[in-house]
């Protein structure tokens, strides 16, 4: 697996590098540290422009960041040596959402890691931007983190919430699941949204490992056929992830999608929100579909999975 972890000095890539260090990724995996200085293009073509003291000045800033980036990703780099991955550091000049794309494409990344949300003072620019970019024009699956407000337990398991809907993007969620590892003691709620009509009212079904009949008797009784397909995909999606230490919820919602998964991970409290990019429609990826709705909207990381095999 190759995983690409955007960073910058702030808060904002602290609940970045946190969310990955929770999980463990699989034996052998390139982790590679991409720090991007932006500086070149907001002051080299004044440079340019005016005498040789200040081209000095410019070429003294830029060694300078350049030294605080490569210690920075070092201390990052030292935060995952408990996992068999094999870390390479990068510092890129240049615009950074370009620059991650950049390197996307040439390290054929599968999953970029990035925060979002906030403004640096550091390198000026709104990562927020950088990272509703990425999501759109990535090929790759892309995690959305956001700045922790307070540090959790430790030792506590995660709390994940995957949301299925059976197209290939939400197979490469479900794999996803099964590829990282999950710290024991961690709870996933496994969730489908059957699509309310206009004349229909909400409904959720709550069902744990033991009473999965009883989940399928009532989604017969109560949603028909669209119930019966989803209680049956959850079946599915259960059996495929059960594991020794892992507590397993399903959740079989009618509703809103988007609606119903924010809610969803409000209630749970949930870590981290795992998705497809795309629904069982083949919708274009553009502003305004569940996964971009989701990723603007939760107040937890989001994780949103495009199976690469369509591409």
């Amino acid at each position: 697996m190759k995983v690409l972890l955007a960073l910058e000095q702030t808060r904002i890539s602290e609940g970045a590098i946190r969310i990955l260090s929770r999980m463990t990724l699989p034996g052998g995996s390139d982790l590679f540290l991409l720090y991007v200085n932006p500086l070149p293009r907001q002051i080299m073509g004044l440079a340019k422009k005016r005498d040789a003291k200040i081209s000095q000045q410019v070429h003294d800033v830029q060694k300078n960041v350049l030294e605080q980036a490569r210690q920075f990703l070092d201390k990052v780099e030292n935060r995952f040596n408990q996992q068999k991955v094999n870390c390479v550091s990068m510092v890129k000049n240049g615009v950074p959402g370009e620059e991650i794309l950049k390197v996307i494409h040439a390290r054929d990344i599968d999953l970029v890691v990035l925060g979002t949300r906030g403004f640096s003072k550091a390198t000026g620019f709104f990562l927020g931007s950088v990272s509703q970019g990425v999501l759109q024009e990535a090929p790759c699956s892309v995690l959305i983190a956001r700045k922790m407000s307070r540090e959790k337990k430790t030792g506590r398991g995660m709390k994940l919430l995957l949301a299925i809907d059976g197209s290939p993007d939400s197979q490469a969620a479900v794999d996803f699941v099964k590829t990282v590892g999950l710290t024991a003691s961690s709870h996933l709620t496994i969730l489908h949204v059957v699509k309310k009509h206009v004349y229909e009212t909400g409904r959720t079904l709550i069902a744990d490992s033991h009473h999965e009949k009883k989940l399928a008797e009532l989604a017969e009784e109560l949603l028909e056929v669209r119930g019966r397909e989803g209680a049956k995909l959850l079946e599915q999606t259960r059996k495929g992830l059960s594991s020794p230490g892992l507590a397993i919820q399903e959740r079989l919602v009618y509703g809103n999608p988007a609606a119903e998964i924010l809610k969803a991970a409000r209630y749970l409290e949930a870590d981290l929100i795992v998705m497809g990019s795309r629904g069982t429609t083949g919708i274009k990826r553009i502003l305004g579909s569940v996964s971009n709705k989701v990723a603007h909207s939760a107040g937890c990381p989001v994780a949103i999975m495009r199976n690469k095999r369509r591409k």
